[in-house]
């Protein structure tokens, strides 16, 4: 079996993958949202009980939506199950020349040391980038093989210089509150509220990639397992993401059964050239909408436009995916709709 489901994270992330025997499936978490979601503590009661260990985890980057329930995990010793291997940029491994000191040891980082969790392994306890030449593979037991995308050496080296203010919004310092919470895209939702969306208006909309330190930090990456790939993009740049497909796979389209978006199909890491690069037909949205307006119709647009035949999978049924579901617009544009329920969205790439 091959398994991806987005779990109800709220406006967050929290990816659970398994792989491998129907009895007992290896096990891979990205993220764990803002919060714990229920169902996923419930997941990592029965991987408990069953004798099982998560294989990898990973936090994508430094950002609330996340990171946070990571922490609460961490505290909980991932409710007995043991981590082979946990992925994660900390200061200690931002390009630079600066020591590392109490005042970058931020909540994460302290609870990776004190519970004495193996960080960063596969990597030889480095940090986890691409580089000039390559992107790194990874092989995980069972069979599983993840090729590197995202961050690079710069992107990294970005984000150290916005150490103390990113992981102070992200709330990952005791005893100082969360920066305030910045709603929406730039103030507004591309297009206001029309009740029929104009794709091609909305897809042909000007594209301004994203330039927020933390999100370009992201570790993005593809699995590969018996013959089934899957892009997972966290918050990336979708330039990096290209850059990267081409060193390690050529000139484009890149095949993928899979695509999970960047940033919750955020209009500023969902280009046309990114879609348009990619032969794929199924398109994964983590994100309840609320309170950011994810995912934008812009992305959402460009997808329809440029993708053949796409299946868009939400994993939260919302106003901002709703306005989707038009059944003449989708006979006439060629894609479909699916949504999650309370489990999340679940996508069977292999039984």
């Amino acid at each position: 079996m091959f398994h991806i489901t987005a779990l109800p994270a709220s406006f967050g992330d929290c990816l659970w993958v398994e792989y491998g025997p129907d009895a007992a499936p290896n096990v891979i978490l990205i993220d764990a949202g803002p919060s714990v979601p229920l169902t996923l503590k419930d997941r990592l009661q029965q991987l408990a009980a069953r004798g099982g260990v998560l294989e990898l985890v990973v936090v994508t980057h430094v950002d609330r939506d996340h990171i946070l329930g990571m922490l609460t995990l961490l505290d909980h010793d991932f409710y007995g199950v043991p981590v082979r291997d946990f992925w994660f940029n900390g200061f200690r491994h931002l390009p630079g020349p600066e020591t590392f000191g109490a005042k970058q040891g931020e909540r994460l980082t302290k609870l990776l040391l004190d519970k004495g969790i193996a960080w960063n392994v596969a990597l030889k306890n480095a940090g986890v980038m691409v580089n000039d030449e390559s992107c790194p593979v990874i092989d995980l037991p069972g069979g599983v093989k993840i090729t590197l995308l995202s961050p690079d050496a710069g992107q990294l080296a970005r984000l150290k210089i916005k150490w103390i203010d990113v992981c102070g919004e992200a709330d990952l310092y005791e005893g100082i509150p969360a920066m305030p919470t910045y709603f929406g895209e730039d103030g507004r939702e591309a297009f206001g509220t029309e009740a029929v969306p104009n794709i091609d208006r909305l897809a042909d909309e000007v594209f301004r990639e994203d330039t927020a330190e933390a999100n370009g930090s992201s570790i993005a990456f593809s699995i590969e397992f018996e013959g089934k790939r899957v892009l997972c993009g966290a918050d990336a740049f979708p330039s990096r993401l290209l850059s990267s497909l081409e060193k390690h796979l050529g000139a484009p389209p890149y095949l993928f059964d899979l695509v999970k978006l960047p940033h919750h199909g955020s209009e500023n890491n969902v280009s046309q050239e990114f879609i348009k690069s990619l032969d794929c037909s199924q398109y994964l949205f983590s994100t309840s909408g609320t309170p950011y307006k994810h995912p934008s119709k812009a992305a959402v647009a460009r997808v329809i436009q440029n993708a053949k035949t796409p299946k868009l999978i939400f994993n939260y049924q919302s106003k901002h995916t709703e306005i989707w579901e038009n059944k003449v617009i989708q006979m006439a544009r060629g894609y479909t709709v699916e949504y999650g329920d309370a489990a999340g969205a679940l996508v069977k790439l292999s039984q």
